[in-house]
């Protein structure tokens, strides 16, 4: 297969301006995050002036699949013979930036709910607040029809952003976004596969790897809903089958102040003990094979076997990196997994979190 990559850029309207094939790059394609990939051009390169005018886009191409189409962000350059090298930001980044507004349908004066809340799959919720905020904001996305998968979900918006009260469901509902351009924007999600095999098997001896198993964090939850003090709505779930396999009573506290009188707080009691469930991880750098070959027989977001260790499990493939040199030729390395259990990983999990409530907090 072709393993070219270009780079086609365009203008903040999206008109064509060119291709270039860059001599040198790096790309991250991750599942339900941001991509990114930049390309270092000689400081002369007659596509400079494409790709440093205001608002300019391109498309990063590999093996004849468009992977992202996004912002030309940043362009910094050394001389006086010298090179540029250019960043392009992937399109999902708007799902972070685009807030879901309590009434889309009104003006900022006439604001006059708490909240726009969504309910249905974690399918549908994702795509009616998008759908919804698109339209608001005049924008030419559009939204593929939601075949209704995944777990029952619930979103309250309050100018949250977009991503932040959708995408958590859709990851665990292995739920990949997807955003394809006919020409403009089309957002849609498809479900994540299984890569049939194991993969030692796929990809020969696994040499360098960490894995790690952990306790739960909680057995039962106590969900807090609308209301204050005494005339606050209680809620309490208990996952009896985990606190008989662990032999522990854990409890934790779910805050879903923002929901209607009366909701399902079944849904939010499953998100919390689906957080605090014991975790298996873990967490490779792999090299392709002739049986695992990017935008061949697998994608980043889908799931393979693993057996290391003690540990056999099903593992998501995280993101694939692209890097293209000179020296080594285009080599791709698939990332497996995510490990949690460091104490800087813990501390940004917390600060996540705490940033969170405060979005919460501040938007009540």
């Amino acid at each position: 297969m072709d393993d070219e990559i270009r780079f086609v850029v365009y203008d903040k309207a999206g008109a064509f301006r060119r291709t270039v094939v860059p001599r040198l790059s790096t790309a991250e394609i991750p599942a339900n995050s941001t991509p990114w990939a930049e390309l270092t051009l000689d400081d002369d390169h007659d596509a400079l002036p494409a790709l440093t005018a205001d608002g300019a886009r391109c498309a990063y191409w590999f093996r004849g699949i468009e992977w992202f189409r996004g912002r030309v962000s940043a362009t910094p350059g050394n001389g006086p013979v010298g090179s540029v090298t250019a960043r392009v930001e992937g399109d999902f980044r708007k799902l972070t930036e685009w807030q879901g507004w309590p009434k889309p349908t009104a003006s900022i004066t006439a604001q006059d709910v708490d909240y726009a809340r969504y309910t249905g799959s974690s399918e549908d919720v994702f795509k009616a607040a998008l759908a919804a905020n698109f339209a608001r904001l005049g924008v030419p996305w559009t939204v593929a029809a939601s075949l209704g998968r995944g777990s029952a979900a619930r979103a309250e918006f309050r100018f949250h952003p977009l991503a932040e009260k959708t995408i958590p469901a859709l990851d665990a509902d292995d739920l990949i976004v997807t955003i394809g351009y006919a020409p403009n924007p089309v957002v849609d999600v498809r479900a994540s596969a299984l890569v049939p095999g194991l993969l030692s098997d796929l990809t020969g001896a696994l040499e360098d790897y960490d894995w790690t198993r952990n306790a739960p964090s909680a057995t039962r939850v106590v969900v807090g809903g609308a209301g204050e003090g005494a005339a606050r709505e209680l809620y309490q779930q208990i996952d009896t089958a985990r606190e008989a396999d662990w032999g522990d009573i854990i409890e934790t506290f779910k805050d879903s102040r923002m929901a209607d009188a009366g909701a399902d707080f079944s849904i939010d009691a499953a998100e919390a003990l689906a957080e605090g469930a014991p975790t298996v991880g873990v967490s490779m750098q792999l090299q392709e094979s002739a049986k695992f070959r990017l935008g061949t027989t697998f994608l980043p977001g889908d799931r393979v076997r693993v057996k290391v260790g003690p540990l056999d499990l099903i593992e998501r493939i995280t993101l694939a990196r692209v890097e293209d040199s000179p020296d080594q030729g285009v080599v791709v390395t698939p990332h497996l997994g995510s490990i949690e259990d460091s104490p800087d990983a813990q501390l940004g999990a917390q600060v996540a979190g705490l940033a969170r409530g405060l979005r919460d907090a501040g938007r009540r």
